[in-house]
């Protein structure tokens, strides 16, 4: 968590694993007056949080929170997934691996659980194309036609997506999403804690987490929220907000609600948890 001089609070959650800077490596670059990428977004978070903070309004007064889909993690038990779906999540987003087969076998079980969701996986770009359009073309049409998207099945290019697109294989961009990615061929996925939410967009995004702490994760679903501020319900795809469910209760995660695919956003003024944030024993950079 940061905290700027000027108030306010962000959050930097480097994943090294998917091609972030490390922590150490943005704190330094923040320290210099020349923040990283996840320093910037943190940076805008605690300005927009300060700026409320500082007239006593809550970022989220007016807004409507967007739902969600579940996300689910690989201990998952059928139990809690049977829960979900008598709270209301309409949708199920697993993560997809390179070994195709035991990837299937897991949608398979899963999809026959809640026979009413519909599915996103995401590959985080593990597989090439050949191996892309092999898994799509070994899903059976029951089950295709209940996949809202398949995020990053492999790394972005406009020949290989325009493949994949004419074997029917609905996208989602991720993974070295910018500008210069061409969003016609597939639904972008915006994590505010990563990027400015995109100027021109010809779907409707999905904003998400980064599973970040919960001061981030809130960052996201204000964005989402005031992206879609004048939009209709049926105007709003299913986000992907409600990763608080993935970790152990805390001050900070229990007012965040429990398993209902709507984020409950906490009271006080800007992003929420003045009190709770006040009272960290913070460092000086």
């Amino acid at each position: 968590l940061i905290k700027p001089d000027e108030g306010g609070y962000g959050c930097i959650q480097p994943w090294p694993e998917l091609g972030d800077a490390t922590l150490q490596e943005e704190l330094d670059a923040l320290r210099k007056g020349r923040p990283l990428p996840l320093g910037v977004r943190a940076a805008e978070c605690a300005r927009t949080d300060g700026e409320a903070r500082a007239r006593g309004v809550s970022l989220f007064d007016g807004l409507h929170i967007p739902e969600s889909h579940a996300t689910l993690p690989s201990c998952v038990s059928p139990a809690t997934i049977r829960i979900m779906e008598s709270k209301g999540f309409k949708a199920g987003k697993i993560k997809a691996s390179a070994n195709l087969a035991a990837s299937l076998e897991r949608l398979t079980m899963l999809a026959s659980m809640v026979p009413s969701w519909r599915w996103r996986l995401d590959f985080n770009g593990s597989l090439n194309e050949n191996d892309a359009l092999k898994f799509w073309k070994s899903l059976p049409h029951h089950l295709k036609t209940r996949i809202d998207f398949i995020e990053d099945p492999c790394p972005f290019s406009i020949q290989s997506w325009e493949r994949l697109v004419d074997a029917g294989m609905p996208l989602a961009l991720d993974m070295g999403s910018d500008v210069e990615h061409q969003p016609a061929i597939s639904i972008r996925i915006v994590k505010p804690a990563r990027e400015a939410t995109p100027e021109y967009l010809y779907e409707p995004p999905v904003f998400t987490t980064v599973m970040d702490h919960p001061v981030g994760q809130l960052w996201a679903v204000y964005q989402a929220a005031e992206y879609y501020r004048n939009s209709l319900p049926t105007e709003i795809p299913l986000c992907g907000l409600c990763t608080h469910l993935l970790f152990e209760p805390d001050p900070f995660i229990d007012p965040m609600g429990g398993m209902n695919p709507q984020v409950a956003v906490p009271g006080g003024a800007g992003l929420g948890f003045g009190e709770i944030l006040e009272n960290i024993p913070w460092q000086t950079l």
